[in-house]
Parts: C-alpha cells; structure tokens; sequence
C-alpha cells in the first residue's frame, strides 16, 4: 500500500517535472523570438557575420521598414544573422562560466 502511494507521487512529480520543462523550454523560444529579443540577437549576429568575414559580408539591419498591411518575410540571411546571434551568445556565455570557474 505505502509502495504503491509512493510510486504514484513519483509518477506525478515526474509528469509535474516534464510539464514545467516544456514550459520554460517554450517561453524561452517565445522570448527568443519575441521582437525586441530577436533583433538585439540579429544585431549581434550581424556583427560577428562582418567581423568573422572582414567586412566582405554585410547582412542588412533588422530595423528595415514594412508597409502596413504588409507581413515581414525574413530571408535566409535574417535567419543566419539571428542563429550566429544566438549561438555566439551560448558560446560568449559559456567561456566565460568556464574561465572563471577556472580560476576558482
């Protein structure tokens, strides 16, 4: 009787668990993606697309204007400008956790 009450609570925070995951998981895509977000990580992108080529390559900045009534069709560039961003953020991020537990 007690194993079985036991296994059920576990079978509970466990999908509790999971639940929570797939939300943090998906309110952090949805900030990532979200306007201001997404151009402050285009902005980056951008800019380490400029630098890593030595200015050869230069990605048109986000802040372009749409006609109203008109939806904005991002193109490859965009969305190779916006990954760099954020995987140059995870990398920056990463280095420097890594070097300052380095030293402690």
């Amino acid at each position: 009787m007690v194993d079985d009450l036991g296994e059920v609570v576990v079978d509970v925070a466990g999908a509790v668990f999971r639940h929570a995951g797939g939300l943090v998981v998906d309110l952090t895509v949805d900030h990532i993606f979200s306007r201001h977000t997404a151009r402050f990580f285009h902005g980056v992108g951008r800019r380490v697309i400029t630098i890593l080529t030595l200015g050869r390559t230069r990605i048109p900045s986000s802040l372009r204007t749409v006609p109203k009534g008109v939806s904005a069709r991002p193109r490859r560039s965009d969305w190779l400008a916006l990954w760099v961003g954020i995987l140059f953020w995870i990398a920056l991020f990463l280095m420097i956790g890594l070097g300052v537990s380095h030293f402690l």
